[in-house]
């Protein structure tokens, strides 16, 4: 399911326009966005949480030279599913 079918599907239940709803839904994810780029972490009851996880830097090998290179710090985007969510998907 894409960005734009999940709008016709929220519009169909609750009879509100499609129009308002793609704002609300653009606005809702760029607020987490926001959080997640100020490493605050997100919380959406009953679905899951999204997290930014900072990995030290390491060192890499490279197969094909055999030359050990280091690897820079970085940071990703870690998405948790709810106990509850997952209890849903199995029922």
């Amino acid at each position: 399911m894409n960005k734009q079918q999940i709008i016709k599907a929220v519009a169909e239940k609750t009879d509100m326009p499609r129009k308002d709803i793609a704002k609300v839904f653009s606005s809702i994810f760029e607020t987490i966005l926001e959080c997640l780029e100020k490493e605050e972490s997100v919380r959406l009851m009953n679905f899951g949480s999204l997290t930014v996880k900072t990995y030290k830097p390491r060192k890499g090998y490279n197969p094909s030279s055999k030359i050990v290179v280091q690897l820079p710090e970085r940071k990703a985007i870690r998405f948790k599913l709810a106990k509850r969510a997952a209890l849903k998907k199995l029922k």
